[in-house]
């Protein structure tokens, strides 16, 4: 396992010398992966940055992000307008003031793919993401042992049609930024803060966060 060498802060300077070198590990992609799949559920606030060439700047939208394992995902936008999308079941469901729509993922494998995909990367499920991506990793990011770079890279279709690149950062269990990366040029970044990986769902909360109707 690799490891970074930082000063101790808990060890103590000797009369004959400098203070003592703790070693920490630096996370690997197996111990991420496992990290992930041992999480009960996500809490988290997002802010969502849409860039496109053909706007002068980005659409930007806030709310809040929730995760249930192994497939029930929600976002809470409450701004600039207030809209729920909820991921369950093999159906992707949307909600807002104008109305109501809702998606069989299985029939729809464009929205299939990035849905599917981020479920995926929370759920630490390796196996599946090889199916579709080849992942590059990167441990010790920005010389914090516990900070990552998560790359993922289209393999097959239709991402291979569509995606250039998802690339994921985070710490320890907690994905902080998603970017992706299309291949005509445009992006999508999220942001997630108060990200809180130790949140387990109970059956009355879940069926209010994981419902389109609030």
């Amino acid at each position: 396992m690799a490891a970074a060498l930082l000063p101790g802060a808990t060890g103590a300077a000797s009369a004959d010398g400098p203070a003592a070198v703790v070693a920490v590990s630096v996370i690997t992609r197996d111990e991420l992966l496992a990290q992930l799949r041992a999480v009960p559920g996500v809490r988290a606030k997002y802010r969502e940055e849409q860039h496109m060439a053909l706007l002068a700047v980005p659409l930007v939208s806030t709310g809040t992000m929730h995760f249930a394992p192994s497939d029930r995902l929600a976002k809470h936008q409450l701004e600039p307008a207030r809209a729920r999308t909820v991921v369950a079941d093999g159906r992707l469901r949307f909600a807002d003031a104008y109305g109501r729509d809702e998606v069989d993922l299985a029939s729809n494998p464009v929205v299939a793919l990035f849905v599917e995909s981020f479920l995926h990367v929370l759920a630490g499920d390796v196996a599946t993401i090889e199916r579709t991506w080849a992942i590059g990793f990167s441990g010790g990011a920005d010389g914090e042992p516990q900070a990552w770079v998560l790359a993922l890279r289209p393999r097959t279709e239709p991402a291979t049609k569509l995606v250039e690149s998802i690339i994921l950062k985070g710490r320890g269990a907690k994905v902080e930024r998603i970017e992706v990366r299309e291949l005509g040029g445009d992006r999508t970044i999220t942001t997630l803060s108060d990200v809180d990986v130790a949140h387990a769902y109970g059956e009355a909360e879940a069926a209010k966060v994981f419902a389109v109707a609030p």
